[in-house]
């Protein structure tokens, strides 16, 4: 019945459409089958430098991602110092800060 209605040429731009849109439906289920992975979600495990010391709160700026974030520690943070990401609440990243290898150290292990 379609052919007789559609000549063949049109009945494979048809067929031809047909497959593209089917394609694109199922391009479009897998992009939303994976769960997104992407903002704060990445930052627990990051490594970022104090760029503010903290205060007697243990409030501290740090950049982590090249942002500028708050972070909370519970030792004392100095200007420079690397720390590691293990939360984030809200607006605010829970850090440890990381050993501070001196260059005493580097040179010593280099020769």
């Amino acid at each position: 019945m379609l052919l007789v209605y559609f000549s063949s040429q049109s009945t494979w731009a048809l067929v031809m459409l047909g497959l593209i849109i089917l394609l694109g439906v199922i391009l479009a289920i897998q992009a939303h089958r994976g769960r997104a992975r992407g903002g704060n979600e990445e930052l627990p495990g990051m490594t970022g430098e104090v760029t503010q010391p903290s205060d007697e709160r243990g409030h501290a700026w740090a950049m982590v991602r090249g942002e500028a974030w708050q972070v909370h520690a519970t030792t004392p943070l100095v200007v420079g110092q690397t720390v590691q990401v293990r939360a984030v609440h809200g607006l605010t990243l829970e850090v440890d800060a990381q050993p501070s290898v001196s260059t005493h150290e580097t040179q010593g292990e280099s020769s």
